[in-house]
């Protein structure tokens, strides 16, 4: 029907505005939530299917590279089919996967599941942004924003919560349909609130460029994770490694001649842009990453229900929402620099206590060590967003905003990755017993201590603006 920001204002009155954000909000905390309740869940499905580590991870780095890729896809589905059909689309995916997740019976059908997931939550995100701009041209934008970015950060903070309730009562089907009722939600309210207008020159998709990226994810990525299971020299290891690797050159080599890149490589050539960039990969590590370990550590070592697991997560995501609050308050009173460097330091004092506690930490203890990362990641939010920026001309904000959004969640795919690569590796080095499980998780934490330290450096070099 051709409905626009303007004939929906008109239709629905001064409160449109409102009632979009609402819906966005309630949208995006949901595909977010998902994403992250699986954590808690892990044990349970690991023991359901009789799996390990090494492919159940598959579970949370498959959505994450699939959301990488989707953020690349966002900007062109909007302008190809609009903002109402490709929310719409992506809720109906998200719906019809969550129903259906329960009822699979191979461990590899519902890593395909979440993966599409992934690519639905990506696609998503970063088309509420979009939109929530174009509703607030001007009063009520940074109140917008922020409401919208406390939904986002509150999600993982609820989602493992409510998963890990759902577990202990419900088994870990019940996480799948956690979602569903939302998605229903989202589907009515999108219909009636969501503009339909499209691009009348909507640019065109590097599919080439595109099936490239995605080998090299995938293929590097499977690699690492079939190294895990069967040695380096295997065959399951080595063709996916090749066909990562093959693809991820032929992908940077494109991304050098096409006109319209998927990935904007020119601007690496700016120093704070490029040394913003590491800090992304490792604020995805850190966003990603422990909220990971943290839950696995507690049920495998610690001897947690997934009840509390989940619980002991809640804390520490209330402090994130605060902290992106207060970090955003600070971005515009001290330099990007500054921000880095300090939310590094935190990140690194918050790893290194908790790989100095050991095993047999109160609950409180590992919350209170936890809450201080949150902390720092609520100063690399807003730092990481200023900086990439900061030495750029007005034309490079946009693709270096979603090129570094995409940093940010490849750094949590591999991040995870090489975390549960890392731990199979020490717990068989150890004896492979319970205690050496317990050193394993000890030694990840140091590993991520030494991560967040080393890249303290890129975020000294940053230029103070």
């Amino acid at each position: 029907m051709g409905h626009d920001l303007d004939v929906l204002a008109a239709r629905f009155g001064k409160h449109y505005p409102r009632w979009l954000l609402a819906l966005l909000i309630i949208s995006t905390m949901t595909m977010v939530l998902s994403s992250t309740s699986i954590n808690v869940a892990l044990p349970a499905i690991m023991a359901d299917f009789a799996i390990g580590r090494p492919l159940a991870q598959w579970l949370v780095t498959g959505v994450l590279a699939a959301m990488t890729s989707g953020l690349l896809l966002s900007s062109w589905a909007q302008a190809r089919f609009g903002p109402r059909a490709t929310l719409l689309t992506s809720f109906g995916l998200f719906l019809i996967t969550s129903l259906v997740a329960p009822f699979v019976t191979s461990i590899w059908a519902l890593i395909a599941i979440r993966i599409v997931q992934g690519l639905c939550a990506g696609i998503a995100q970063p088309l509420s942004m979009v939109l929530i701009f174009r509703t607030y041209p001007g009063e009520g934008r940074g109140l917008a924003l922020g409401l919208f970015g406390l939904g986002a950060m509150m999600a993982p903070a609820l989602g493992p919560t409510l998963a890990g309730f759902l577990v202990d009562h419900f088994g870990w089907h019940a996480v799948f349909w956690l979602p569903a009722p939302v998605c229903v939600i989202s589907l009515i309210g999108g219909a009636l609130l969501l503009p339909t207008l499209r691009s009348l020159t909507p640019p065109r998709l590097d599919v080439p460029g595109f099936v490239l990226l995605n080998l090299a994810l995938f293929g590097v990525l499977a690699a690492l994770a079939e190294a895990q299971r069967f040695g380096w020299l295997d065959s399951a290891t080595l063709l996916p490694g090749a066909l990562g690797l093959l693809g991820l050159v032929a992908f940077l080599w494109r991304c050098t001649h096409h006109p319209a890149p998927l990935l904007p490589l020119r601007l690496w050539r700016n120093a704070s842009f490029r040394h913003t960039s590491w800090v992304s990969m490792v604020l995805g590590v850190s966003l990603f990453g422990i909220t990971y370990l943290v839950p696995l550590y507690v049920q495998t070592v610690e001897g947690y229900s997934a009840s509390d697991a989940g619980l002991l997560l809640l804390p520490t995501g209330m402090v994130l929402g605060a902290a992106v609050f207060v970090g955003g308050w600070l971005s515009d009173k001290v330099a990007a620099r500054w921000l880095l460097v300090g939310g590094l330091g935190l990140l690194t004092l918050s790893t290194a206590g908790q790989a100095l506690m050991g095993s047999g930490a109160g609950f409180w203890a590992i919350c209170a060590w936890a809450s201080l990362g949150r902390l720092g990641i609520g100063g690399l939010m807003p730092g990481v967003s200023t900086g990439a920026v900061q030495d750029l001309p007005p034309e490079e904000l946009a693709p270096a905003t979603g090129t570094i959004s995409f940093m940010r969640q490849l750094g949590g795919a591999l991040g995870i990755n090489l975390l549960t690569f890392f731990l199979e590796w020490r717990h068989a080095a150890e004896g492979a017993d319970a205690a050496a499980n317990a050193m394993a998780f000890q030694q990840s934490f140091w590993l991520l201590t030494v991560l967040f330290a080393l890249a303290i450096w890129p975020a000294w070099l940053l230029r103070n603006r």
